[in-house]
């Protein structure tokens, strides 16, 4: 099993049951045609810098199936009806369980509370009406994907008694998304043994976050923390049992 993060909250998974993608949107330097077939792919929510509005293409070229809450499937059932087959769009509410491809993934709950300044740059970047809440984070083979959340006593209940080694959580600390501080704290209540961070890049450079990766690392050896921070550069994969390295070139 393995991960290759590929920007923002964009993260590739291999398992033995299938090759899963969750929040696909792909900026340079990451060619998403040149990658591995996916089998499946999740959304966490509308918001474009998560990879809703490719899904047509992923659909034409890999004959997958997606996951997402229950609003974003009933809006990609419209904006999609003639290009994406309805038994293709699978709807997952918080702390359901699905089993796909003897995949069994579970919906975690997030909150995203994105305020007026957030809601402009949607408004200025996104041009799509697809639903940005509620956002769905996912747990499956000990992996956990939060999607977009700041930290929520919910998530830890939601994933009590549940194995998980490896944690892709938000970082930027802006945008209603958690900081270095709530994403660690997440990750030690939930007991994992490694931390991906994502979503802190800027999606342009007008549009920062107040967090990087490296605060995260800089915050994990201050604080002796028994997590292990992982901060993978754009195409670099992560072996279950092994260390980071490069993976092919995206």
């Amino acid at each position: 099993m393995s991960l290759t993060y590929l920007g923002y909250s964009a993260v590739q998974f291999q398992l033995p049951e299938a090759v899963v993608y969750v929040d696909p949107f792909f900026r340079d330097p990451v060619d998403w045609r040149s990658l591995t077939k996916g089998d499946l792919v999740l959304f966490s929510h509308g918001h474009f810098d998560h990879g809703v509005q490719m899904a047509a293409d992923l659909w034409d070229h890999w004959h997958c199936q997606f996951v997402a809450p229950r609003p974003l499937i009933q809006w990609m059932q419209r904006k999609f009806k003639k290009r994406i087959p309805h038994e293709a769009l699978i709807p997952l509410g918080h702390n359901e369980t699905i089993k796909l491809k003897d995949l069994e993934i579970k919906a975690i709950p997030a909150h995203h509370p994105i305020n007026r300044l957030g809601k402009t740059l949607l408004a200025l970047f996104a041009r799509s009406s697809a639903p940005g809440k509620p956002v769905n984070g996912y747990c499956f083979n000990g992996y956990y994907h939060a999607g977009d959340t700041i930290y929520l006593a919910a998530i830890v209940e939601s994933l009590k008694g549940t194995p998980i080694h490896t944690a892709c959580l938000p970082i930027g600390g802006k945008y209603a998304v958690a900081s270095p501080v709530e994403a660690l704290r997440l990750a030690e209540e939930i007991g994992v043994q490694r931390l991906i961070p994502m979503h802190w890049q800027p999606l342009v450079q007008q549009v920062p976050f107040r967090y990087q990766s490296s605060d995260l690392v800089k915050l994990a050896k201050s604080s002796g923390t028994a997590v292990q921070v992982c901060a993978l550069a754009i195409g670099e994969k992560l072996d279950h049992q092994n260390s980071p390295h490069s993976a092919a070139a995206p």
